[in-house]
């Protein structure tokens, strides 16, 4: 059978670089396949999604080699608009890929630059956003759209092409979980009701990896390993593990038990064949209350909040009454769907929004009163979008740049030998050290992140907020930056993330803090919330494998919540029943 895409001997070399980032790279891909493309960060991932629909070479210049084929068509020899009925790609930020003001606008605009017939537009409109679940959206103004419906609409203006293929480059990363888990259903819906062919390079694959007909794992520009989800996680998951890939948490906790010396009948990647295997053979009686990683808080409040109002311009309303506090040393994830008022939230508290008087206080003091200089001094602020943020033309500057600030060093003027080390030392700590002369709008996505995240924090603040930070990380990464934060609270500073990625923050964060249509609806221990039905509903939370797991195999509610592996392999009378 004739593959609908094939790469032959791709060789890759971006402009003004000198090492290839794709190398002899061979691939097919056959129609109707669902593919995972996994790697990590840096790996050639989304550059390979770019050979498909000709963006390498015609929109990003560079030196390329070999062969192109998709569609039966020869990309090297077409230019883009040649490719746009067979290949359709998703981007990982909606707002870069939308262009109009309403929904239905964005989806007709491309067959109506393609001179399709008004009435088969109309058609397609109704079309591709019943395929996606947004019809009824038609005359809503894109804007005013939460995240994942920004995506949802991204996907029916691809649709609207009728493409053969449909290519997602980390489209989830700025999602919340039931945004990501909906945008994965609806990938399912259009492969299996539909048959379009799926390609889909993602980070997070817990309620991915088993929807895939094939993994293709890629490395330093080359395909290392590839085939079925479970052939891949059965014997290879300690080569992902190994490169700092995500892995479905429940593969993870197997290979946990096989160490302890348990056997599977069937090697599980999801939570129904996890409970399957390990019914009868797990108990909660012996579980400690604690997680070991943790660090604990003082006493002592280092930010108020109270009754806190904001209503933004249009008369929206973005924060309710919202009162809460914040113990000194503490670490606190703040979750919630895109929307919810997370991020107006901490702009509050950083004073980037001045709050009114009397409303938020840090470290006693009404901050109403200070200035967004002066806040500095005390909060280090990690922004969303890595890419607000750089001042720099060169990664090593932008690490140190607040250095120099703070101490009346100018641009020209040599720094001292003090400052060139910590620089050197912070790059060193998330692998950018080797890319301290590149300018840091050319790095990915992931590496955009990290930078952003050494450069906010290097001055040493007694409070550090960050939004999203791992955003588009691989595992390793991700941990790199979240095991950074626990380093700082064990220090005594008080860490304050956004974040979707609730696995990562099950294991590192003491408390969490769950806003809700601008409203606190939660303020607690993080594996307690997971115990609370009606908060996981009302925030459309999803949960970790491990805590789905752990309520099916206890038949009864839990006192105290398991929501990592650690908790879980700490159950004594658990493991000794699995031996």
């Amino acid at each position: 059978m004739t593959p609908i895409i094939e790469l032959k001997n791709l060789t890759y070399t971006y402009e003004d670089e000198t090492e290839p980032v794709l190398k002899n790279l061979s691939l097919q891909i056959h129609e109707g396949e669902f593919v995972l493309i996994v790697g990590p960060s840096g790996s050639g991932k989304s550059t390979i999604c770019q050979t498909f629909n000709g963006i390498i070479p015609n929109v990003l210049d560079g030196k390329i080699e070999g062969e192109i084929i998709v569609d039966g068509k020869e990309v090297l020899h077409l230019e883009l608009k040649d490719l746009s009925t067979s290949m359709g790609l998703v981007f990982q930020d909606p707002d870069a890929q939308l262009c109009n003001i309403y929904v239905e606008d964005e989806v007709a605009f491309a067959p109506e630059n393609l001179k399709v017939e008004p009435q088969e537009i109309r058609h397609r409109i109704k079309d591709a956003l019943e395929k996606v679940g947004m019809q009824g959206f038609e005359t809503r103004k894109v804007f005013e759209l939460s995240g994942g419906q920004k995506q949802k609409v991204g996907i029916a203006s691809v649709l609207s092409m009728k493409p053969k293929i449909l290519v997602l480059d980390n489209a989830t990363a700025n999602l919340d979980p039931q945004a990501t888990k909906d945008i994965f259903d609806l990938l399912q819906l259009l492969h299996k009701e539909y048959g379009h062919t799926i390609i889909v390079v993602e980070n997070k694959i817990d309620d991915l990896m088993h929807l895939a007909d094939r993994v293709i794992v890629v490395d330093d520009g080359q395909i290392i390993s590839q085939g079925t989800p479970r052939e891949i996680l059965e014997h290879s998951i300690d080569l992902l593990i190994k490169m700092g890939l995500w892995v479905p948490e429940i593969s993870e906790l197997a290979v946990k038990l096989q160490q302890k010396g348990f056997s599977f009948e069937k090697f599980p990647i999801t939570v129904d064949e996890a409970t399957k295997e390990l019914q009868g053979k797990w108990s909660d009686a012996f579980l400690p209350s604690s997680h070991p990683f943790r660090s604990q808080p003082s006493s002592a409040d280092c930010i108020t909040v109270d009754k806190l109002n904001y209503r933004y311009p249009n008369g929206t309303y973005a924060l309710k009454n919202v009162s809460f506090s914040i113990k000194k040393g503490d670490f606190v994830a703040i979750l919630g769907t895109n929307g919810s008022g997370k991020t107006t939230l901490v702009k509050h508290l950083m004073g980037i929004i001045k709050p009114p008087k009397k409303t938020i206080f840090v470290n006693g003091e009404d901050i109403h009163y200070k200035k967004l200089l002066d806040m500095t001094e005390h909060i280090g602020y990690v922004f969303q979008n890595p890419e607000h943020q750089f001042v720099a033309d060169n990664v090593f500057e932008e690490a140190i740049y607040s250095l120099r600030v703070q101490q009346g060093i100018g641009k020209d003027e040599d720094l001292p030998q003090e400052i060139i080390q910590q620089g050197i030392e912070s790059l060193e700590s998330i692998k950018l050290l080797e890319a301290k002369d590149k300018h840091p709008f050319v790095l990915s996505g992931g590496e955009k992140r990290r930078l952003s995240v050494i450069a906010s924090l290097i001055l040493g603040q007694d409070i550090v907020i960050l939004d999203e930070p791992t955003t588009g990380q691989d595992y390793a990464s991700a941990t790199k930056l979240l095991e950074l934060c626990h380093r700082l609270q064990e220090q005594g500073k008080t860490v304050i993330m956004i974040t979707h990625d609730i696995r990562l923050v099950c294991k590192w964060a003491n408390t969490a803090l769950v806003m809700h249509n601008g409203e606190k609806i939660y303020n607690g221990d993080i594996g307690d919330l997971f115990l609370q039905e009606d908060i996981l509903k009302k925030a459309s939370l999803i949960e970790p494998p491990i805590s789905q797991l752990a309520k099916r195999l206890a038949g009864r509610k839990l006192e105290h919540g398991v929501i990592t592996i650690e908790q879980f392999m700490q159950n004594r009378e658990g493991v000794k029943q699995a031996l």
